[in-house]
C-alpha cells in the first residue's frame, strides 16, 4: 500500500499520522472541555480552558521520560555490541527527551501558575524550589544538557561514543528519582484520583484517560519519527566528513 503513495509521503508517513492524530485530539478536547462534558475538579470555573494544557503536559513528561528510557536500552546495547549505530539512537533520544523535559517543565509551571497561583506575576507563582517533582525534573534536565556538552566536546569518535554510553546510563537514576519525586519528597504536583470530590486532584475518568492515551500514542509515533531523522541525518554527516577528507587528500 505504502510503495503507491510519494516516496515524500513514504518518507514522512509517520510524521503525517502523529499530526493527524493531535489535531483530532485537540479538537476532542477543544469540545469536550468548553462544552463541560469532561469532568475537571471544578466544572464550573471560566478558565477551565487552561486544563487543556495538562493533556500536553503529561505527554511531554511522558515522551521524556520514554527518551531518556530509549538512550539507557540503546547505550547498553552499544556497551554490548559495538554499534555506531546504538550510541546514534542513544544520542538523539536524549536530545529529543531534553526537548520534551523542557516543555514539561514549562506547560507545568503555566499549569501552576493558572489552577494554584491565581495568574500571579512572581516568580515563586509559576516555579517552587520546595516542590520536589518540579525540582528533581530540573535537575533532570541539566543534567542530561550537560551530557550533550560533554559528548560534543570529544572529537574521537569511538571514545565520544563509549564515554557518552557510560555516562548516559550513569545519568538515567535520575529519571525515576524525577518520577517517584513527587511521592518521597514534599510536592504540589496534582495526583490522578478516581474521586471526583477528592480536592486538590485531577479526577480521571474514561473519557479523559482515552484522550490522553491517544496524545501518549501520537507524540510516540512523533518521537519515532525524529530520532529516525535525526539518526539519518548523522549518516548523511558522516558521508560528507568522508567525502571532504578524500577530496583533501586528493587535492
Amino acid at each position: 500500500m505504502t510503495r503507491t503513495l510519494p516516496k515524500f509521503m513514504r518518507t514522512n508517513l509517520l510524521l503525517y499520522i502523529s499530526i493527524t492524530m493531535l489535531l483530532i485530539n485537540l479538537f476532542l478536547i477543544f469540545g469536550l472541555t468548553v462544552s463541560n462534558l469532561i469532568v475537571w475538579e471544578t466544572t464550573g470555573d471560566p478558565n477551565r480552558l487552561v486544563y487543556m494544557i495538562f493533556f500536553y503536559h503529561v505527554s511531554g513528561a511522558w515522551l521524556g521520560y520514554f527518551s531518556f528510557g530509549v538512550s539507557l536500552l540503546s547505550h547498553g546495547l552499544y556497551l554490548k555490541n559495538n554499534k555506531i549505530l546504538f550510541s546514534r539512537i542513544g544520542k538523539n533520544s536524549i536530545i529529543v527527551g531534553v526537548f520534551f523535559t523542557a516543555f514539561a517543565l514549562i506547560t507545568g509551571s503555566l499549569w501552576y501558575n493558572a489552577t494554584v497561583a491565581g495568574y500571579g506575576s512572581r516568580p515563586e507563582d509559576y516555579w517552587q524550589w520546595s516542590d520536589g517533582r518540579q525540582t528533581m525534573t530540573f535537575v533532570l534536565l541539566i543534567s542530561y544538557i550537560a551530557f550533550l556538552i560533554f559528548r560534543s566536546m570529544i572529537e574521537d569518535k569511538e571514545k565520544k561514543a563509549r564515554l557518552s554510553a557510560a555516562l548516559g546510563i550513569v545519568l538515567f537514576p535520575t529519571v525515576p528519582l524525577s518520577y517517584f519525586s513527587a511521592i518521597i519528597f514534599e510536592t504540589l504536583h496534582v495526583l490522578i484520583s478516581p474521586i471526583p470530590e477528592a480536592t486538590g486532584n485531577i479526577y480521571w475518568e474514561p473519557l479523559k484517560m482515552f484522550m490522553l492515551l491517544f496524545n501518549l500514542i501520537a507524540m510516540t509515533i512523533f518521537f519515532v519519527y525524529i530520532v529516525k531523522k535525526l539518526v539519518d541525518l548523522d549518516l548523511e554527516k558522516e558521508k560528507l566528513e568522508i567525502l571532504i577528507q578524500k577530496r583533501l587528500m586528493e587535492a
